[in-house]
């Protein structure tokens, strides 16, 4: 096209990169043919495989695609994220981390000039070739050293829900959550520390048992892991109430999860708070069954907004710490 119109192949794409270097008049006649022929603009592989730069920020997760768009909480992260890029002219390209068999992404080859780890499976392969590279990486819910972070302090946040029920009374606890690492699942007592690469879950279970030992060697909590939605959340309640029926509180690592438990503690007759106590966590859901949870509230739209401020800085690596607030309502 450059030849055709007589001018060079940078001029034409001046037209595109840096209007401010052609006159108006010349840069109108070089966009009207374009546009006549057909000719959207220069490459943008080309481009940025030249420049070094993709004007595009990853956004690695745990989940399917589909999650983001039906998890309230990781809504209104990338709402986050999302409103911080538009402000930058920056793309977003998500990556999940659960996938069908056979059509792996491939985060390593994708175009982008750094990462958000919205993922705390730690030992997957992706994230670790994805923290080989030398891209700008911002990680959430979890520290790396080298690496800036957003989260909160969940181990605080599970301490004041611990310390709550305790005081209240409760002494029998089940504890539903995600997965302490990729195919985990079931019920098991916790009687110690558990392991894994699932940080958020491991750093949130593992306050709570702290919490509940410290407190009066008479207190019994058993864990059940999970898929991350209502339906097994009722699930786990029902494992958890049906072979312990002496707990009398069980403590959700999300508002999902507590949905559940109170659809089937509704159900089934069992009445919250008087019989079974539930909270759950990130504020997602203020009623659920016309009960009002009781929860751990964080805002996950800052954190987006954040994560993507660090990522483009240049300053020295940084971990913020946002505040959480633990809000009593009706369920517990």
């Amino acid at each position: 096209m450059a030849k055709l119109l007589g001018v060079s192949h940078t001029t034409v794409s001046n037209a595109w990169n840096n209007p401010e270097k052609l006159s108006r008049e010349l840069r109108e006649h070089i966009l009207n043919y374009a546009q006549k022929k057909g000719f959207q603009g220069p490459d943008k592989l080309a481009r940025a495989l030249r420049i070094g730069r993709a004007n595009a920020v990853g956004v690695i997760f745990n989940d399917a695609m589909s999650y983001v768009f039906v998890d309230t909480h990781d809504i209104n992260l990338m709402r986050g994220i999302a409103s911080a890029c538009e402000k930058e002219g920056l793309n977003l390209v998500l990556i999940p981390l659960n996938h069908q068999p056979g059509k792996a992404p491939s985060p390593v080859t994708a175009l982008v000039d750094g990462y958000i780890l919205n993922a705390t499976y730690q030992h997957d392969a992706i994230i670790q070739q994805t923290l080989a590279r030398t891209l700008p990486i911002v990680t959430l819910d979890f520290a790396l050293p080298q690496y800036s972070s957003v989260s909160i302090d969940n181990a605080r946040a599970m301490q004041d829900v611990g310390e709550y029920l305790l005081a209240k009374g409760h002494r029998d606890f089940g504890i539903i959550a995600f997965p302490s690492r990729k195919g985990a699942e079931g019920l098991q007592p916790l009687t110690a520390p558990i392991s894994g690469d699932n940080a958020v879950m491991l750093t949130r279970v593992n306050s709570c048992h702290k919490t509940l030992a410290a407190h009066d060697q008479s207190t019994q909590c058993w864990l059940y892991q999970t898929e991350h939605d209502e339906d097994h959340g009722a699930l786990a309640a029902e494992a958890l109430l049906q072979k312990y029926p002496q707990i009398t509180a069980l403590i959700c690592l999300s508002d999902r999860f507590a949905a559940g438990a109170v659809r089937y503690c509704t159900q089934n007759n069992l009445l919250i708070p008087q019989q079974v106590a539930i909270t759950g966590f990130d504020n997602t859901t203020a009623e659920s069954q016309g009960i009002g949870l009781t929860t751990i509230s964080q805002d996950a739209m800052k954190k987006g907004q954040l994560a993507l401020e660090l990522l483009l800085s240049d300053g020295p690596v940084a971990h913020v710490e946002l505040e959480h607030q633990f809000i009593i309502r009706e369920s517990a």
